[in-house]
């Protein structure tokens, strides 16, 4: 049970995977790009819920899972055209079956921050701190969980308008040469609370056979093979004005499979199918501006 618990966390995370952007109105179209200010203070809630179920052998037990996270972003310094970006975390609580509980597994997070080093286009020069997210789950050490944990991917070079697609590849850190796919549409330009905001629709797919295959060497000893995939659909809006996230929702279907193993602490011949729906908005910062 506490290797479901942190599986499932970690997994919570990387359904969080989209795209940050400013689209700047050009005259053929959108030209996608991230426009940073020292100090801006972005704070978000992320809230996801899970249902499924998961059967090993004749026993099935039902999945009832909510996650609530409070985290703030904040520019902390811009160098040669990248910007260093702070993320901290205000609150993260769990809920199972209704009831809330606070997992043994789950890190102190008051003091976690993680930093990243980006630029305009949204590549990633560097990450520190992304490891203490793992929570002690098995081979989940330093993964990329999504852009509210500042992950984004890479823009195109050129503009794109209403109804192209571009696709980008994510890598996953101590994954090998494991890249994930992620595709893109812009579906159109409206008004979210007065704000003018481009809608974004992102796609991809994590298959964790290759994704276990890559991390074989961090899994311990005599844990089962893992197969299934888990796919993500969100939309996304984006002030045009600021490039910040005004707020994003989410569904994520995921599928497991586990059979063997020779660990008698890990779950044998395990199936959870799990579906989940996550939402992220921004909210109002509470918090002086020099934290």
């Amino acid at each position: 049970m506490r290797f479901l618990t942190r599986f499932l966390m970690v997994a919570a995370l990387i359904a969080s995977l989209t795209v940050t952007v400013l689209p700047v109105l050009a005259q053929e179209g959108y030209k996608l790009r991230r426009v940073f200010k020292v100090n801006d203070i972005r704070r978000y809630k992320m809230v996801m819920d899970m249902n499924g179920e998961m059967r090993m052998g004749e026993n099935t037990m039902p999945l009832n899972m909510q996650m609530v996270i409070t985290y703030r972003e904040k520019v902390a310094g811009i160098k040669e055209g990248k910007a260093t970006i702070h993320t901290t975390f205000e609150s993260m609580k769990m809920y199972m079956n209704g009831q809330e509980f606070a997992s043994p597994m789950a890190p102190d997070m008051s003091n976690v921050v993680i930093t990243t080093v980006m630029d305009e286009r949204n590549k990633l020069y560097e990450i520190k701190g992304i490891e203490r997210m793992a929570m002690g789950a098995p081979g989940m050490g330093n993964m990329n969980f999504g852009p509210g944990f500042n992950t984004p991917a890479m823009f195109p070079e050129g503009e794109v308008k209403v109804g192209d697609s571009w696709e980008t590849e994510l890598s996953i850190p101590n994954a090998g040469d494991l890249k994930v796919s992620a595709k893109h549409t812009l579906l159109g330009v409206e008004k979210v609370g007065g704000v003018e905001a481009a809608r974004i629709r992102t796609e991809f797919e994590v298959p964790f056979e290759r994704l276990m295959a890559a991390m074989a060497g961090q899994m311990p000893a005599g844990a089962p093979p893992m197969t299934g995939t888990m796919k993500m659909v969100g939309l996304t809006y984006y002030d045009l004005t600021t490039g910040n996230i005004l707020k994003m929702d989410g569904d994520m279907v995921m599928t497991i499979q586990m059979q063997g193993g020779g660990n008698p602490q890990m779950p044998q011949n395990m199936q959870m199918n799990m579906t989940a729906k996550m939402s992220l908005t921004q909210v109002k910062d509470e918090k002086p501006a020099g934290r």
